[in-house]
């Protein structure tokens, strides 16, 4: 079952639904929801009559070393055909670390399902090589701001919840683009209907959903258009606060300045209206609140700031440990 090209959620839908898992996984991205759906579907296609104690291990490192995680997907399996090993490894092994799995890897076990889950893999190695050899390597990528509306109807499918017009707008305008989190949001909505057999309308997100982000991020990009440096950097603070990650505010705020440059053009071109919030990708009844601030930000400080955060962006993504210091220089130039 040789893998010439990583695969994707969709990639291994499709896969199962005509085929059980095979022996050997490496599941690994920037977008945790995704990659926790793919081990899910991964465990109940091997494990059809469910997950039990004898049929299912699952490991973390440090804290479980290779080597024993190597023993346990040797075991043989006793009351189900098939057993799952998932070892979840963060940031990954040392080289030496990796070299204790390559029996399992080269010859892997076809009684087991061996699943080993990452933040990222470096396709340079040779452990990477050995797996796409004999196994399958699923990559999940966090998705582009044009491709959130459509996970965000997948995620309405899976938790049986059917959305009514401008719905996903509005949570993805709410929410950003973190899977995970528009998942949380989901199961709200999900209990909030209760036995009702209705869509969600736009007044349930209102609602239940905090608008909390969104003020921040208005206030943020208030600020930085006055180039008010301290406001900005106390708006930047309360939006990390709200419980947004360096790299989600990066995301969202990189979203709103690109609205605010989609908007300006729209009505260049003499959009209004609906059409204007169309083409813009926002619900109408948030429109005037970006035409308003639109006006603020000339073509060239709309440049300037997309091109700084594209560089925050690299610089959040070479060192992670800073990321609140690359953040809080982006206010700083993006002010001066």
């Amino acid at each position: 079952m040789a893998a010439s090209v990583a695969w994707d959620l969709r990639k291994l839908q499709k896969y199962l639904d005509k085929k059980v898992p095979g022996p050997l996984y490496l599941v690994f991205g920037d977008e945790p929801y995704l990659v926790d759906e793919a081990v899910k579907l991964l465990k109940t296609k091997a494990l059809p009559d469910g997950v039990d104690d004898f049929s299912s291990d699952q490991f973390h490192y440090p804290e479980t070393s290779p080597s024993h995680v190597k023993d346990a997907v040797e075991t043989l399996t006793m009351m189900s055909p098939r057993r799952v090993v998932v070892y979840k490894i963060g940031k990954g092994l040392k080289d030496k670390e990796w070299e204790e799995l390559v029996p399992v890897m080269e010859d892997p076990v076809p009684t087991t399902t061996f699943i080993l889950v990452a933040e990222k893999a470096d396709k340079r190695k040779k452990y990477f090589r050995k797996i796409k050899d004999a196994g399958v390597i699923v990559e999940l990528k966090r998705p582009f701001d044009n491709q959130v509306a459509s996970w965000i109807e997948y995620i309405a499918y899976r938790h049986e919840v059917e959305l009514g017009r401008g719905v996903a707008a509005l949570l993805q305008q709410f929410v950003g683009s973190n899977l995970g989190e528009i998942n949380n949001e989901m199961l709200k909505l999900r209990q909030y209907l209760g036995d009702e057999n209705r869509p969600v309308s736009e007044e349930d997100v209102m609602r239940l959903v905090s608008r909390s982000r969104i003020d921040s991020i208005f206030d943020l990009a208030n600020a930085i258009g006055r180039r008010d440096r301290a406001h900005a950097l106390v708006c930047l603070a309360n939006l990390l606060e709200h419980g947004q990650n360096e790299v989600g505010a990066l995301s969202l705020i990189t979203r709103h300045i690109r609205i605010l440059h989609t908007i300006r053009e729209g009505m260049a071109a003499g959009l209004a209206g609906a059409r204007l919030s169309s083409q813009a990708g926002v619900p109408q009844f948030f429109l005037q609140e970006y035409v308003n601030q639109s006006r603020a930000w000339s073509p060239d400080k709309i440049n300037r700031a997309l091109q700084a955060l594209h560089e925050t962006d690299r610089a959040l993504k070479s060192s992670p440990i800073s990321s609140h210091i690359w953040l809080e220089n982006f206010i700083i130039r993006t002010c001066s």
